[in-house]
């Protein structure tokens, strides 16, 4: 992984900790919140937020590559911290709690909005596990374990195409 894509994915990590309650957002949910964030900034302008093109499969649904790694050098650089919480049925959560301010400058507007509104769906609107059950989708079903799922791919919306749709593509056609 480059540099610059190492950067990029810490960067969001960071962000999405230092914007979420650390009782909401343990590591399945900062896993989604990424994945459905690029996801989105890849179906509006042809690229992710993290610069990564595609996800690795994982029990619990799409993980960005080397997130392991982003997550021990933020806490290396004391800017986040993790904590080990027991939840009901035996289970652990890990949550991460942010001890410095993420560097929002690298990223645009539209970006922040995308991630923004990523914590709130995941965070607020679901648990863990609706959360890995909605990641759960043919493309991952798909997937072996540890195999990459391309963004390009999971951004194909399954929705029937209306004729809006149709008017849009025929103008785009006529273009070229």
């Amino acid at each position: 992984m480059s540099v610059v894509l190492q950067d990029r994915t810490e960067a969001v990590a960071h962000y999405v900790i230092a914007r979420s309650d650390p009782n909401k957002l343990g590591a399945v949910k900062l896993n989604k919140v990424m994945w459905f964030a690029d996801i989105e900034a890849y179906r509006r302008f042809g690229t992710t937020i993290t610069g990564q093109m595609s996800y690795e499969k994982r029990q619990h649904g799409p993980v960005p590559n080397n997130i392991v790694r982003s997550i021990r050098r933020l806490e290396q650089d004391d800017a986040i911290a993790t904590r080990e919480v027991p939840t009901f049925g035996g289970i652990t959560r890990r949550e991460h709690i942010w001890l410095k301010k993420p560097n929002v400058a690298i990223f645009s507007a539209d970006e922040v909005d995308i991630l923004n509104e990523a914590i709130d769906w995941v965070c607020h609107g679901h648990t863990a596990k609706s959360i890995s059950e909605l990641s759960h989708d043919a493309l991952w079903e798909a997937a072996e374990l540890g195999e990459q799922i391309p963004i390009g791919a999971a951004s194909i919306s399954a929705d029937d195409i209306d004729g809006d749709d149709m008017a849009w593509a025929l103008k785009e056609m006529s273009h070229c």
